[in-house]
Order: C-alpha cells, then sequence, then structure tokens
C-alpha cells in the first residue's frame, strides 16, 4: 500500500473517500468448470447473485473476496483472444492477474495436485518476507496467492526454494541471484 505522503501524483479530491475492492470479475466459457475450480480447489462458497441479471454467471465468496464471473457473450471468443504469457512472464507474475492472500498454500496446491494441475508461477520471496505463486483457472485466469512470513522463516524458505531449483528471478530478463548473494548468509 502507499502511504499518502510519500506518493508522487498530487492528492486527489476522493483521495479523502475510504474505498474498498468489492470483487472481481472474470468473463469464463465454462460455467461449471469454473465452478469446480473456485469451490473444489480454492475452497470459495457460491453465494446468491441477483436474480434480475440476464446474463449467465455465479458469484463465489472466500473470507473478504469475492469473484464473481460470467459467460462469455459468444461460444470461442475467450480462446479466440486469449493473451498467450510466456513462460518467463506467468513464472514471475508478469501477466494480468489478482492476488489474494492466504495463511498457507499448501491447502490450494493439493487441491490443485488432485486435479492434475500445478502452480503456473513462482515461488519468490519478496524483501518484506511475503511469499508469492501464481495459479491458473481453467479458463487462464491467473490468481497470485500470497503468504506472510516472519523475517526468519521467509530467509529460510528464500534459502530454500532457492537451493531446491525452484525459485524464480524478479521478472523476465532478470538473473536469479543466490539469497546469500543478495542478503547475506541467512539469506
Amino acid at each position: 500500500m502507499t502511504n499518502p505522503s510519500t506518493s508522487l501524483a498530487p492528492a486527489h479530491p476522493a483521495a479523502s473517500f475510504k474505498i474498498k475492492m468489492h470483487h472481481v470479475c472474470l468473463v469464463v466459457a465454462d460455467l461449471e468448470a469454473t465452478r469446480d475450480f473456485y469451490v473444489g480447489a480454492l475452497g470459495f462458497t457460491e453465494i446468491i447473485r441477483p436474480t434480475d441479471f440476464v446474463f449467465h454467471g455465479a458469484y463465489f465468496h472466500n473470507g473478504d473476496v469475492e469473484v464473481h464471473v460470467v459467460r462469455e457473450s459468444k461460444p470461442g471468443k475467450l480462446k479466440a483472444e486469449a493473451i498467450a504469457w510466456d513462460h518467463d512472464e506467468l513464472r514471475t507474475g508478469l501477466c494480468s492477474h489478482f492476488a489474494v492472500m492466504v495463511d498457507s498454500f499448501e491447502p490450494f496446491l493439493d487441491a490443485l495436485a488432485k486435479r492434475g494441475e500445478s502452480r503456473v508461477g513462482g515461488p519468490r520471496v519478496r524483501d518484506d518476507f511475503v511469499e508469492q505463486i501464481y495459479i491458473s483457472d481453467p479458463d487462464g485466469n491467473i490468481i497470485e496467492l500470497l503468504t506472510q512470513h516472519d523475517e526468519a522463516t521467509g530467509r529460510q524458505r528464500r534459502l530454500d526454494i532457492f537451493d531446491q531449483g525452484i525459485a524464480v528471478p524478479v521478472a523476465p530478463g532478470y538473473p536469479l541471484i543466490d539469497p546469500r548473494v543478495k542478503f547475506g548468509p541467512n539469506g
């Protein structure tokens, strides 16, 4: 979150009003596959959607996160107009995505593994000891999962993922740096 006193932009009159993210809306091709993913793999609950909507869709809720999905207007449109993120963009998260904070990656990764799926990006432990991974829903929408580590755990995790050969660089085109070189012997 940006501290208003350090922002480079001049204060906007609306900055004094508190806003809160309400939902993310995604266009999807297959409502049943999407429902199965968000409920079955991510643990969302399907919630009631306004009955006066004339288009097909579904609403999902988990914690403070709502994901609304609507079926594409023309069958095949999503596939025909899909953004083709390359491997490095996906693995580093340099792609359109939304992010959710979770206590642990394990339940999500276990649920994906049972479906024959895995993460598409990460892991990486940032300087603030937040670990990031990226997963994809059935339509290729990217979801970043974040978990906050305390400093000692974050430093150890940074070393572990580097030593296991699964760490990713900060962005495409940047080298992967041994955390011992960047942060010292304790990562």
